[in-house]
């Protein structure tokens, strides 16, 4: 009866947690495991340090699996993840464990034996090697005792198994916004191990990273996972970026996420509005010239509502160096309000001069004002793009 319960509360888990994939493929044994067995498993474990004499690191079996980003900042230059992260790795000296225990199987479809709690291995007393596979650039602090590993299983090949899923900040430093609001971000995860690609060397797990590169991290839909504001584009994964550090060499799992920000708000919210205020702006000059209190009052409230949406945009993105596409376009829209204010009042001075009744810097800028901004504004869209 117990097994048959098992056997559906594990038909429910993967069922339930289908995206989930775990980088060994394993089966369950047909025999029946003592109680006791799991204990005598641990009791016989003790290998806290690296073996040495093996002259070859352990190859660490890494899948990464992205299942949502729910926010990308870019004023803070972060974004926030949550993620699966499988880690498989054989230890010659469970191997020996097993073989003395007559559980053994030379196979690439290992029987599942046992699942720790990671404190178990990894808590005051270590007695089991751990890869120390972190990422490098998470802006929280995971628990240092476990690293806030799920569980650790071990298999009958001599494979140990570790899962971590966790949601997490990261760090966003390579953001470039000259583009914005019609730019593409990288979002990347650096995984390291503290120790040398001579002691721990990441290799991807190819079933699964080939599959999640070519689904973009969705098994169900053809658009990849769903990131508000953004769309995903491109998924790539390196495992061959090394990094010297004290005579020592490196080794780094990169996983890459090229994101293209949806710009339909930008359009509709900022770009359109904008240009319905500068021609706002430049209807003034059809207004006659002896009216220099209402043609300078729409001007200026043209002015003044260009500076609030400049404002908008400065809670979107940090303080930059450089300009952005957009800073360009207010930038150029400033220019052509102001100078609408000064045309006016110009407009005005020839007005009560000449008491012409066909006012020449009227009759112009009607036409000139809006080629000019046409023109100013495909230039910039040539130098950004």
């Amino acid at each position: 009866m117990k097994k048959i319960l098992l056997y559906l509360y594990l038909s429910f888990i993967f069922i339930y947690c289908g995206q989930l994939n775990a980088t060994v493929t394993f089966k369950y044994s047909d025999n029946e495991i003592s109680q006791g067995f799991c204990q005598n498993l641990l009791d016989e474990i003790n290998f806290p340090t690296f073996p040495y004499e093996l002259k070859e690191p352990f190859k660490v079996l890494v899948e990464l699996q992205i299942e949502d980003i729910s926010k990308i900042d870019g004023k803070n230059l972060d974004f926030e993840s949550f993620y699966t992260l499988w880690m498989d790795w054989k230890d010659p000296r469970i191997v020996e464990v097993l073989k003395k225990l007559k559980v053994y199987e030379d196979t690439d479809n290992p029987k599942w034996l046992c699942d720790f709690a990671p404190e178990v291995f990894w808590g005051e007393k270590r007695t089991l090697f751990d890869p120390t596979i972190e990422f490098f650039n998470r802006k929280s602090k995971p628990d240092l005792r476990t690293q806030a590993i799920d569980w650790v299983d071990i298999f009958s090949n001599g494979i140990i198994e570790t899962r971590l899923r966790d949601t997490a900040k990261f760090k966003a430093a390579t953001f470039d916004f000259r583009k914005f609001p019609f730019d593409s971000q990288t979002l990347t995860f650096e995984l390291w191990s503290e120790f040398p690609a001579s002691i721990v060397s990441m290799v991807p797990y190819e079933a699964a990273m080939s599959e999640h590169k070519e689904t973009l991290f969705n098994f169900k839909e053809d658009e990849g996972i769903v990131i508000p504001g953004w769309n995903l584009k491109e998924v790539n994964y390196y495992a061959d970026r090394f990094e010297e550090l004290d005579d020592y060499s490196y080794q780094g799992f990169i996983l890459e996420l090229e994101v293209e920000r949806i710009s339909n708000y930008y359009i509709f919210k900022i770009f359109l509005p904008i240009i319905l205020i500068l021609m706002i702006s430049w209807s003034v000059f059809w207004i006659h010239p002896r009216e220099i209190e209402a043609k300078v009052n729409i001007t200026i409230v043209a002015l003044l509502t260009l500076i609030a949406y400049n404002l908008i945009m400065d809670e979107e993105i940090p303080k930059l160096s450089y300009l952005t596409f957009m800073d360009a376009f207010i930038s150029i829209t400033y220019f052509f309000t102001a100078a609408a204010t000064v045309l006016c009042v110009y407009s005005h001075y020839r007005y009560r001069k000449y008491r012409k009744k066909t006012n020449l810097v009227d009759y112009y800028a009607k036409f000139v004002g809006p080629i000019l901004y046409i023109i100013s504004m495909l230039l910039c869209v040539n130098i950004f793009f």
